[in-house]
């Protein structure tokens, strides 16, 4: 799905996208060599990292923020996400995500419903997934956001 207005977006989800254009090298698509957490220290929480290999496409969980585990993710790191979702069918729409943010080599977004089980009182997530190179050509890597939307008003995570 393509970026709707740019105002409409999260902050967190905004300013990760702002973040990945501004370490893009010259020619191409950043690599994990350009990305320095410091600098995004207070979005931590919300963002991940995923190792992508090809032919076929898979997908390794290298970190996870503090966020998504507070949301009852499933998803652990150092683990592949058909361990983490073995169920395929819940599985396809990530990957769906995933590979359409890879072969446009450019940020992919959507909010809705969870596709796979988070915690009961979130509502709807918004997510974004920025291709990253390290050669500049060949994605290997995702960095990604989410943010979870609590209860039917957004409110907050139950105590």
């Amino acid at each position: 799905m393509s970026l709707p207005p740019y105002d409409e977006l999260n902050p967190i989800v905004r300013a990760l996208l702002d973040y990945w254009q501004r370490m893009h090298p010259d020619n191409g698509l950043p690599g994990r060599q350009h990305f320095d957490p410091a600098a995004i220290a207070s979005l931590l929480a919300n963002v991940w990292l995923l190792d992508v290999t090809s032919d076929p496409y898979r997908f390794n969980y290298r970190v996870i923020g503090s966020a998504l585990v507070d949301a009852g993710t499933p998803c652990k790191t150092n683990e592949w996400l058909h361990v983490s979702v073995p169920e395929p069918d819940k599985r396809a729409d990530m990957e769906a995500f995933f590979i359409e943010a890879i072969e446009s080599r450019s940020p992919n977004w959507r909010r809705g419903a969870p596709t796979i089980y988070h915690n009961r009182y979130i509502s709807d997530l918004e997510v974004i997934a920025l291709p990253m190179a390290r050669d500049g050509e060949t994605v290997d890597q995702l960095l990604c956001a989410t943010v979870f939307y609590w209860g039917k008003h957004g409110g907050s995570p139950p105590s």
